[in-house]
């Protein structure tokens, strides 16, 4: 009888150790299983943490993503143990259930069969621990102390893991003051993600990493799971760009600050030049008025007198050197102004129907004195198929004829000038030149030829730019280095091409080419240059001119031209005394000079207009205003037009000039000499 109760006293007693074991292990279980999603949620981290690092750094992806896809075996291998735990688990809870509701003990072999699945489990979370390259540490949460720290965190920090074991976690840091942040961070929030940090290694260097800290429970205790992955190379390529950024940023200041200076420099400089232009303009402007002025009387003092018949040959010999000589002061004059319009690119073509061997002949005859006086040879032919006729701009022409012999006899001292003139179809060779003309199946050919000093090789290169002289021209010491550039542009501006072949010491060849658009469009019946004078003017009519011009030599020689064909002549000298005598004389025309004291030219004719056009007096009864001006660079055809002046004529003029604008204004017919 005894027997059964202490075996019924031993029963119960292994019943409630066996309960409280159950306990145990259900507790375990469930710690096993927090554990593990735990360490899921550690191994997807590490794993977002590679694929982070891959998609920033290019230059290390193969290696990022070796790891990746053993994180993602980690996982897989990490699920499957879950697995096999959430099985033991429920195979245990249905022994339990059992128990509780049947009584029967549970046997030890399922018990231990139970605890060793457990063990087998927390082994494999080992192995994977160990075999990933995102280096973990398992700390105290009261003391911060390291219990466990897998190969990859001494990889990491150039350290044997197992030295790592009982050390606080906070040494690991590389300043305390950061590690102080995060453990802020993970009191706030419970756990720590993807956080910048520096740790520390063996021999005291930095090393940068993502650091994610999560709270679990192991073995019944609540730990710190710290996973860490090394982005330094990642940090260095940030700080370097960051330092090469900021490198940058400096640079292009101190370029932006060059650039302001140099911008400041640059305007100061225009400025200058503008200034130093408008000077230049101004000068020029004031020297051709000042210069083409006085000129204005001596060439057309000097006409008069040609027309003098008692003068003997002599005399008209000397008379009309005086004229060829001012005519060439006026060329001169003319090329420093030409140069400035050219470089401005304001020079326009003038093209009309002309007469070329006029053009030739007065090349020739304002030259031909020189060629003489140094017993040079000078012959100018042009072939017979040469029109008489062509269009282009005749004065052009003509300056470019005469910059070239002037020079060819310049430069030469014996020998000859030869000067020919011939019509060309347009070849091959040429088309290259002068481009192609549809219309134009012709150009004229002109050839200056000397046997002067030549011209070097390395000179011809530069021998078309403006202000450039020969070794022969700067011995000279004669011209302006200008006729050369602008003959030179005034062939382009026609559409043509000049070139030139030299020797030195055996002379030189001026050739260009000049376009002509349609040969058979002129009217070769025309009537040539007049050669006869103006001498009186048909009909009964007598008209009044009024004079306004503040220069007592100019306003005495259009007197002298205008007085003996009858008409009524009188004189002002400022643009006030012109307004008056208009108002009281009602002239037919004026030639109202545009620089004068008082009041000028161009603010006299526009109170003109205003007066009439508050007369309201018709077009027909307006007074014709002519523009007499001596500077041609600062003012513009149009402005003159807008100022109320009818047309202008340049100084210094000749009295054909005059008979032709006053034609045009009054519509007059002259009557000319017989001779």
């Amino acid at each position: 009888m005894d027997n059964p109760q202490v075996s019924e006293e031993i029963s119960i007693k292994d019943w409630q150790t066996i309960q409280q074991e159950v306990k145990e292990l259900r507790r375990s279980v469930s710690q096993l299983q927090m554990e593990n999603c735990d360490l899921e949620n550690s191994l997807l981290t590490a794993v977002e943490h590679g694929d982070l690092v891959e998609s920033e750094l290019l230059d290390v992806n193969k290696r990022l993503k070796s790891e990746i896809i053993e994180r993602k075996m980690a996982q897989a291998t990490l699920q499957s143990i879950l697995e096999i735990v959430y099985r033991d688990k429920s195979d245990l809870e249905i022994m339990l259930m059992t128990t509780t509701e049947h009584g029967d003990a549970i046997e030890y072999e399922q018990y231990n069969r139970a605890v060793e699945t457990m063990r087998q489990s927390e082994e494999q979370f080992r192995a994977i621990a160990e075999a990933t390259s995102v280096a973990m540490l398992v700390s105290s949460l009261s003391d911060g102390v390291i219990t466990y720290a897998n190969t990859s965190t001494g990889t990491m920090l150039e350290r044997e893991s197992h030295e790592l074991i009982k050390r606080s976690i906070k040494d690991l840091y590389y300043l305390p003051a950061e590690w102080e942040i995060l453990q802020q961070q993970f009191s706030q929030n419970q756990r720590v993600r993807d956080y910048e940090i520096r740790l520390c290694k063996a021999n005291q260097e930095p090393v940068w990493v993502l650091a994610s800290l999560h709270p679990l429970w192991l073995k019944g205790e609540q730990v710190l799971l710290s996973t860490f992955y090394d982005i330094t190379l990642l940090k260095k390529t940030e700080i370097a760009l960051r330092e090469s950024e900021t490198k940058l940023r400096e640079q292009a200041n101190l370029l932006e600050h060059r650039v302001e200076e140099r911008t400041h420099d640059l305007k100061l400089a225009k400025e200058a030049a503008e200034a130093a232009s408008r000077s230049k303009a101004a000068f020029l402007a004031n020297m051709s008025h000042e210069l083409r002025t006085p000129l204005n009387a001596i060439l057309g003092f000097a006409q008069l007198m040609l027309y003098d018949q008692e003068l003997n040959e002599q005399h008209q010999a000397d008379l009309q050197t005086i004229c060829n000589s001012g005519n060439h002061l006026l060329t001169m004059i003319n090329d420093i102004l030409e140069m400035s319009k050219l470089e401005a690119g304001s020079v326009l073509l003038r093209e009309k129907e002309c007469y070329l061997y006029n053009i030739v002949d007065t090349a020739r005859d304002m030259l031909s004195l020189k060629a003489q006086e140094k017993s040079l040879s000078f012959d100018v032919s042009i072939q017979p198929d040469v029109p008489p006729y062509i269009y282009t701009d005749e004065g052009k022409l003509r300056q470019i004829l005469i910059n070239l012999i002037s020079n060819a006899i310049k430069f030469t001292d014996t020998g000859h000038i030869h000067v020919r003139v011939d019509v060309r179809g347009i070849s091959e060779d040429v088309k290259a030149i002068v481009g192609e003309y549809s219309e134009i199946p012709r150009i004229l050919c002109f050839e200056v030829e000397d046997t002067g000093a030549g011209i070097s090789e390395a000179e011809i290169l530069t021998l078309f730019q403006p202000f450039v002289q020969t070794h022969s021209g700067r011995r000279s010491q004669e011209g302006t280095g200008l006729g050369l550039s602008i003959s030179y542009n005034y062939v382009k501006i026609m559409g043509g091409q000049m070139s030139v072949t030299s020797k030195v010491g055996e002379g030189s060849t001026f050739r260009f080419y000049i376009p002509v658009k349609s040969l058979d469009l002129f009217n070769l019946n025309s009537p040539s240059k007049l050669s006869n004078r103006v001498i009186g003017i048909e009909g009964n009519q007598t008209y009044r001119i009024l004079i306004a011009e503040d220069i007592r030599l100019n306003r005495q020689l259009l007197t002298r031209i205008l007085s003996p064909l009858g008409f009524d002549v009188r004189e002002v000298s400022n643009g006030e005394e012109a307004i008056a005598v208009w108002q009281s004389w009602s002239p037919h025309l004026i030639w109202m000079d545009v620089k004068m004291p008082i009041l000028g030219g161009q603010e006299a004719a526009s109170a003109i207009r205003e007066i009439e056009s508050m007369r309201n007096i018709s077009a027909s009864q307006k007074v014709r205003i002519i523009a007499l001006t001596a500077s041609l660079i600062d003012l513009r055809e149009e402005d003159l037009f807008l100022h109320g002046f009818d047309g202008f004529l340049a100084k210094p003029f000749t009295e054909d000039k005059i008979f032709a604008r006053m034609a045009e204004q009054l519509n007059l017919t002259y009557i000319y000499s017989s001779k």
